[in-house]
């Protein structure tokens, strides 16, 4: 027996070494001196592999991560925020913080906003504003400086007011569209290095209440009437014409919104004290109904974009509720609430940050794995951190007992931040895994690419 035994010791280490860094074949080797024979026991481990989009959005939902700028990553959201106004005769102005899912407030406009109030992003530093309120105020709000300026004054016309149905629409580098709304027929641009404005061809028919602007970055805006009406438009820029395109599904009222949603789709609010929410195909000219929001839309309810594959949303009508739609799975998620109740004048503006969080936290679904006290053979990532200022730590946790992904009784076991680990693992049929995110460097974020985990 001794003079087989070191033969047979030396390939099971080989084994359980193997076994240690790649986690797909374990074994174990038992020889007693007063036994006839030796034993020798096999297995292969089941591989629980986290790699696309999707698997790292199927488990608690990520607000401080971000998986949809390099899809198939993990990264550090950026900083971006969401602006609104109250409206409803207020200067109110907030931000929402998105990876932090919380609402502050900003420096108030220089007068309180009302019917017709709209905000438009230029891309890189300024929202330009509509005040609304029966008023032709007209506002530059500098998004890194935190103060409002007052631009020239939207064209004087018989009622010189802009209420119900004002909208705006920045198409870049140099121009802002803008419906009047109040029952006129007025379209203006506004040009933004000579502070000036001009009167662009009317609207085929007066808008009023819901109506609305979204353009789709290829030369043309798009325009709900509103004022109880399905009709929809679009405006060519080079053209300086309109153009009756299908109806909306029904009439749009108070609280319609419009946002183009990138990949030729436009996203559209109903409003009117309803839960419709449709989608309008630009190369089919055609509308779907889509899931509705999880409660009415009404006066001051509006939309805006990320760029990321979610459209934020104000229900309006005196309430404080705000959403996002995720354009791929088709679902809303309820937000932090806004600070106040949002009336006529409610608008958003997407402003995206080029830095990053500094800290976000993700964790993956819970995992049954069938088989009571499973062993975790091996947890392996590939990650990547472009500094030494960036690091992804992992916690793990594992149960006989069905728990849930976001449960807060069921301990974390932290097991460092070098793959692979193929100890210090804990056995259960139901695992989990978290990974922490972190950069003292807000210009640069880690990226975790994959992770596997080995159990049997």
């Amino acid at each position: 027996m001794q003079g087989r035994f070191w033969p047979i010791a030396v390939v099971s280490l080989c084994l359980l070494l193997l076994a240690g860094v790649i986690g797909q074949v374990a074994g174990s080797f038992t020889d007693s001196e007063t036994s006839v024979g030796s034993s020798f026991q096999a297995w292969t481990s089941n591989l629980w592999l986290q790699t696309t989009q999707a698997d790292f959005e199927y488990g608690v939902v990520p607000t401080q991560a971000d998986t949809r700028s390099s899809p198939g990553d993990v990264g550090l959201a950026r900083d971006s925020g969401v602006f609104a106004f109250r409206g409803g005769g207020t200067p109110t102005f907030w931000r929402y913080a998105v990876p932090a899912n919380s609402w502050v407030s900003m420096t108030a406009p220089p007068n309180a906003v009302g019917a017709g109030g709209a905000l438009a992003f230029d891309g890189v530093q300024y929202i330009y504003a509509l005040r609304g309120n029966n008023s032709r105020t007209f506002w530059r709000y500098d998004t890194l400086g935190g103060t409002w300026g007052a631009l020239a004054n939207a064209p004087a016309i018989v009622g010189a007011a802009n209420r119900m149905g004002g909208a705006l629409a920045y198409i870049g580098p140099q121009y802002v569209y803008a419906l009047r709304g109040s029952t006129q027929t007025a379209f203006w641009r506004y040009d933004i290095t000579a502070n000036s404005w001009t009167t662009m061809s009317a609207v085929p028919q007066s808008v009023g209440a819901g109506g609305a602007l979204a353009y789709d970055g290829s030369g043309y805006i798009y325009a709900f009437q509103g004022a109880g009406s399905p009709n929809f438009w679009r405006y060519s820029i080079a053209g300086n014409s309109w153009t009756r395109m299908t109806n909306a599904p029904g009439r749009v009222n108070g609280g319609g919104a419009l946002a183009y949603g990138g990949l030729g789709y436009i996203y559209a609010f109903r409003g009117g004290n309803s839960r419709v929410f449709w989608r309008y195909d630009i190369t089919g000219n055609t509308w779907t109904v889509m899931a509705p929001p999880p409660a009415r839309v009404n006066t001051g309810g509006a939309l805006t974009y990320d760029g990321l594959g979610h459209v934020y949303g104000l229900g309006g009508g005196g309430a404080t509720a705000f959403w996002r739609y995720d354009v791929l799975s088709g679902t809303w998620t309820t937000m932090a609430v806004a600070l106040g109740t949002v009336n006529a004048g409610g608008a958003l503006a997407f402003v995206p940050a080029s830095t990053y969080v500094t800290s976000a936290t993700m964790a993956s679904q819970v995992l049954d794995t069938g088989i009571a006290g499973d062993r975790w053979d091996a947890l392996i990532w590939d990650e990547m951190l472009p500094s030494v200022n960036t690091d992804i730590t992992f916690e793990v946790r594992a149960s006989d007992v069905l728990f849930a992904a976001d449960d807060a009784v069921l301990a974390w076991i932290p097991v460092g931040s070098t793959s692979p680990l193929g100890s210090g693992l804990p056995a259960g049929q139901y695992k989990q895994w978290r990974a922490t995110l972190t950069t003292s460097d807000i210009a640069v974020t880690p990226l975790l690419n994959e992770v596997r985990v080995y159990h049997y």
